[in-house]
């Protein structure tokens, strides 16, 4: 197993482990993808082993040849009693289901993952840190449509339901602002909301802008934004 850094150990991190290079790929790519850090093992005793180290926020295993021996490694070790397990199999397995109601493990999911349920699986092991929707990182050129002048700016994040807009001429929380912008070529039209603002004053990574909550959108318009986020996911991971 590799040293972890103190740092490392002070993170977040999902602990991928199975047998199959192609699904744990997959997994990690995702993970990766939805903003998370992550290790991988090999084996039940190299993820015993990264665990004593630093404990995950959740494992995720091969239910097929991986999953019952972690299982009852787990046990043996009350520390890792409140870590999340989710299992990965290829093929529906009504007593592992059984098991997953009982409590014994926290989810079952089957192979190949589905972006759209892996995600709410993933967040709801993350407390106050759980996100409700898929975002992804974007530098998209976009415009506010107020008189307040410097309405000129860059969207670099952005989910289905709202946008952080990165200016340097922030707006009150709950203002509502026409914004428009171009996305995979289709022209956005809708009005935000003002949530947050931030600026360079709050920390040496912090990015200056405002947090935003699309709030008159056209249905059509806010699938299209879905579509792409989730085609940009799945780009050469998903089989």
């Amino acid at each position: 197993m590799a040293r972890l850094t103190t740092s490392e150990k002070t993170k977040q991190y999902f602990l991928v482990l199975d047998d199959n290079i192609d699904d744990r790929f997959l997994t990690c790519m995702l993970l990766q993808r939805f903003g998370y850090n992550i290790f991988t093992a090999h084996t039940v005793e190299e993820a015993i082993e990264f665990m004593n180290v630093a404990p995950p926020t959740a494992v995720i295993s091969d239910a097929d040849s991986n999953g019952a021996t972690f299982l009852r490694s787990m046990r043996k070790n009350p520390n890792f009693s409140d870590i999340p397990l989710v299992l990965l199999a290829f093929t529906p397995n009504p007593p592992l289901e059984e098991r997953v109601r009982n409590g014994e493990f926290f989810a079952l999911l089957r192979k190949p993952l589905n972006v759209e349920e892996f995600f709410p699986v993933v967040q709801s092991v993350m407390g106050k840190e759980r996100r409700r929707y898929i975002r992804i990182i974007t530098y998209l050129p976009a415009t506010l449509g107020d008189n307040l002048g410097g309405g000129e700016g860059y969207i670099t994040v952005i989910s289905e339901f709202g946008m952080f807009f990165r200016t340097l001429e922030p707006r009150p929380a709950n203002t509502h602002l026409p914004v428009s912008f171009v996305f995979e070529g289709r022209t956005i039209k809708l009005e935000a909301k003002v949530l947050y603002t931030t600026s360079f004053d709050e920390g040496p990574f912090k990015e200056p802008g405002i947090g935003m909550k699309f709030e008159k959108i056209s249905p059509e318009d806010r699938d299209f934004i879905k579509s792409c986020i989730l085609a940009q996911i799945k780009e050469g991971i998903v089989r």
